[in-house]
């Protein structure tokens, strides 16, 4: 199998659609149908008439590269253009040999903003089953002491749960309706309520997050389980404690189902041999991947990251999940070194990355089979997600955004002209104050003069 033809990569069809104005803001989170699982390679042929937008085709080897005099005008036209500030770092390489084809600052650590997911996406991909579902469980201790677990689904439906949905998988209501089943069933009609929220650890904000990212609906606290991830209903705010609001969703889907919750709910462990009552199952890791992925959604990224570290035996806090983290990268023999992680989705403003490193981790992904779904989680153009409005050619470029007060930046592939499948990244991030549009339009026209380049 030739590099080019495991970069093959059909654009998935009515992906998730998110506004996303500023690359961080999550959009809707249900689909009309469940993810589709990627065809095997090689990438099948489209029925006669149907237009099936294909990422990375599978390519002729002979197809010819850009050279880096013919990109020379657009690389300096961006580095140069004031609506990027300072000069960005760039990087392309071509994907079937692996040869850089333009290079800027390539290898100078940036703030990366949310193509910092790449790297949890990329360490997830390695370590984690993404077939896994993750559950949440009532466990009984004692006589009448029920406890609720969270086991890192965020993502809870407050009623029923949804089969055809990613976020809403699971749901609180039927949890509550087979517990009450077993409780009855024990001749128990009155419990004391907890809640355990212990999987995960450490403190409310990363180093170089604020307050403003949960009032501003940016993110919610990284805990085991929410309703809706953490979004307040008709407000855009997260949720300041969602495992408490889990909680009390339940409790009152308890006593809708005629039990009595006499106490709580409060916080505690449930002791290892407290009998499972009921469970609800999670979408798949690599459903709530690629959502995570394609809306750019820093809470779902987050608890991926904790899990992360929880496969790697790290603590499941801001710190274990960044140690976990590149050390995954690490193992898959991509140097780390000048790399400074203080969260898993790049809403922190300490982050520091390099286009080397993100483009090393997207070669990875187009050409060793096992990490294919590092490439397949990125959003297409014109389909999915953060890049459903960008000024790309639709259905020719896979990339991951990336915004923050300053910062506009894109890794990810696109197929030139003369058919050459390449990796790239830019990093712009010392963008004018409020320029990030004007910035992001700068960008999208570099990669577009990629995508329409016959330039060997």
């Amino acid at each position: 199998m030739t590099a080019a033809t495991v970069v093959a990569v059909v654009g998935l069809g009515a992906g998730y659609v998110a506004a996303d104005g500023a690359g961080v803001v999550p959009g809707p989170f249900t689909t009309a149908a469940p993810w589709p699982t990627p065809e095997p390679f090689p990438t099948p042929s489209p029925a006669a008439g149907a237009p099936v937008p294909l990422v990375l085709r599978s390519l002729d080897e002979a197809a010819p590269t850009p050279t880096a005099a013919a990109l020379q005008s657009a690389l300096d036209a961006l580095r140069s253009a004031p609506e990027v500030g300072t000069p960005p770092g760039v990087l392309v390489v071509d994907v079937a040999t692996g040869e850089t084809v333009t290079a800027a600052d390539e290898t100078t650590a940036r703030l990366p903003a949310s193509t910092t997911k790449v790297l949890t996406a990329a360490a997830a991909v390695a370590t984690l089953d993404l077939t896994a579902t993750l559950p949440t469980t009532a466990r009984l201790q004692g006589a009448d002491e029920l406890v609720l677990v969270g086991g890192g689904d965020i993502a809870l439906a407050a009623g029923a749960g949804d089969p055809t949905a990613v976020v809403g998988r699971a749901g609180l209501g039927d949890l509550a309706a087979a517990t009450a089943t077993a409780l009855a069933g024990r001749g128990v009609t009155s419990v004391s309520l907890g809640v355990d929220d212990s999987l995960f650890g450490g403190g409310q904000l990363a180093p170089g997050w604020s307050s403003i990212d949960y009032t501003g609906g940016f993110v919610a606290p990284v805990q085991p389980l929410g309703i809706d991830v953490g979004l307040i209903a008709g407000r855009d705010q997260r949720d300041t404690d969602p495992a408490d609001s889990a909680a009390r969703v339940f409790a009152e889907a308890l006593r809708a189902q005629g039990i009595e919750v006499r106490e709580g709910p409060s916080r505690r462990t449930a002791a290892a041999d407290a009998t499972e009552l009921a469970r609800v199952e999670s979408a798949s890791i690599g459903e709530i991947l690629d959502l995570a992925m394609a809306d750019s959604d820093n809470t779902l990224t987050e608890v991926i990251g904790r899990l992360v570290a929880v496969e790697a035996e790290q603590p499941a806090t801001f710190d274990g999940a960044a140690t976990a983290i590149l050390a995954a990268i690490a193992n898959l023999g991509v140097d780390v070194s000048g790399t400074s992680l203080n969260d898993a989705s790049g809403l922190s403003s300490s982050n520091r990355v390099s286009p080397r490193l993100l483009t090393d981790l997207l070669l990875v992904g187009a050409t060793n089979p096992a990490m294919r779904e590092l490439a397949l989680s990125l959003p297409v153009a014109g389909l999915e997600g953060t890049l459903t409005n960008r000024d790309l050619d639709a259905g020719q470029v896979r990339a991951k955004t990336g915004t923050l007060p300053g910062v506009v930046s894109l890794a990810g592939y696109t197929v030139t002209a003369d058919g050459r499948a390449l990796a790239f990244t830019v990093m712009a991030d010392g963008v004018p104050t409020a320029g990030s549009y004007a910035a992001r339009l700068e960008v999208d026209e570099w990669v577009r003069t990629l995508t329409a380049c016959g330039c060997s």
